[in-house]
């Protein structure tokens, strides 16, 4: 080998050796991690569900007569106010029985009519004759026992006497029972007044069967659906209009059951309508079922809008955003650098002299971004923020701080 050759693979050797120690070097170094600080800030926890707009009240508006549709007044999305006349049947014949029952309840009242201005009065009238031809039947009965007592008189004048008078006390008992029936509390005064009572119900029931013609809106409202048009035949009990009250604006949301012991009423939420994702409007927790749903696992939870968006709709769906928690100056790091966050015991890999060592953590509220560390860690803590598959105890690496939101800095 020439002295030339011997230089040439003495320098490919010192190459060689040199690239040799550098991976070594590196290898006992350790891996580059990522590593975050746990810093003092403040750390929201929330749960998240999704659900629907809770309409006020739904009220099905159905026909009360059997008729066909005249005027359908009101469509899809109105509003309407309590009152507004939305649907008009057909009125023909609730008018004619209108006027049939009042024509009726007339002729009640002119015969009552009759009974107190006409009939009693002649019957009382009447009951003053027969007592006065009772008195002078007395006295002729008188004259006539009289006279044949004394022998001037005949039997068949006192035998004619004696009829007379009889016919005279049937003739008042019966003015005074005439008399009776047509005064206050008579046979037919009661008669009299049961007939117009009978008409004046009647003609009610007319009236409220022309008025059943005109659909009204109950409440303040919208109109949610329209089942009808004009030309329909409807029967009693067909669903015409769908309706929603006017009222308060709430959402339903049904979040697992292992939030329960976290929620409750007050507590503020942020929610928003899957068509207007980035349009998020405050509510409030109002109510919160006292059951669970054993099927589900769920809970009913009702939280009220206060100021509703106006693009709000009854039964739209909404994630709901509900602020269980809030701790201002609390130590925290990203959620990805705790480990096993979920499980019963987290932990998270913390650096000292270029080592990894697993360091269990206690765990505070979880918000979106940062988990709250309660225990195990200060701020002079170097944690991993991307932990290596192959990490193990011990093992060294070489370490490159992060910004305190996870970004890794230069």
């Amino acid at each position: 080998m020439t002295k030339r050759s011997w230089w040439r693979v003495a320098f490919a050797l010192a190459i060689v050796l040199f690239v040799v120690a550098g991976v070594l070097h590196l290898s006992l170094r350790g891996p580059r991690v990522s590593v975050v600080a746990p810093v003092r800030g403040t750390v929201t926890e929330t749960v998240v569900s999704s659900g629907r707009v809770l309409a006020p009240a739904e009220i099905n508006l159905g026909a009360l007569v059997a008729s066909s549709v005249r005027e359908v007044h009101v469509r899809e999305g109105d509003a309407v106010r309590v009152g507004q006349l939305l649907v008009q049947l057909d009125d023909t014949e609730a008018l004619a029985a209108v006027q049939q029952a009042e024509a009726a309840l007339a002729q009640a009242q002119a015969g009552r009519f009759e009974l107190e201005r006409l009939s009693e009065p002649a019957a009382r009238s009447d009951l003053g004759q027969a007592e006065a031809n009772l008195e002078e039947a007395k006295r002729d009965l008188q004259r006539s026992k009289t006279l044949f007592d004394a022998g001037f008189g005949t039997q068949a004048e006192l035998d004619q006497a004696q009829t007379a008078h009889a016919v005279a006390k049937s003739q008042r008992e019966a003015a005074r029972l005439r008399l009776r029936a047509t005064t206050e509390g008579g046979s037919q005064s009661l008669l009299s007044s049961a007939s117009v009572a009978v008409a004046t119900a009647q003609l009610e029931r007319a009236r409220a069967e022309l008025a059943h013609t005109r659909l009204t809106s109950p409440v303040d409202g919208v109109v949610l659906a329209r089942n009808v048009e004009p030309g329909d035949a409807v029967m009693i009990g067909s669903k015409l209009l769908l309706l929603s009250r006017t009222g308060a604006t709430r959402l339903v949301i049904e979040p697992d059951e292992r939030n329960l012991a976290r929620l409750a009423v007050g507590q503020r939420a942020l929610a928003s309508a899957e068509a207007f994702a980035d349009q998020r409007f405050d509510a409030v927790v109002q109510y919160i079922a006292p059951s669970v749903d054993p099927q589900r696992g769920t809970v009913e939870v009702h939280l009220g809008v206060a100021a509703p968006p106006d693009y709000l709709r009854p039964n739209m769906t909404v994630s709901v955003e509900v602020t269980i928690g809030e701790r201002d100056d609390t130590l925290l790091l990203p959620r990805g650098a705790v480990q096993d966050l979920a499980g019963d015991a987290p932990y998270v890999w913390r650096v000292e002299a270029g080592r990894a060592t697993r360091q269990p953590v206690e765990i505070g509220m979880r918000g979106d971004q940062r988990v709250e560390i309660l225990d195990g860690l200060d701020e002079a803590a170097r944690v991993i923020l991307e932990v290596p598959a192959s990490l193990s105890e011990g093992a060294r690496v070489r370490t490159v701080l992060a910004e305190p939101g996870g970004s890794v800095g230069e």
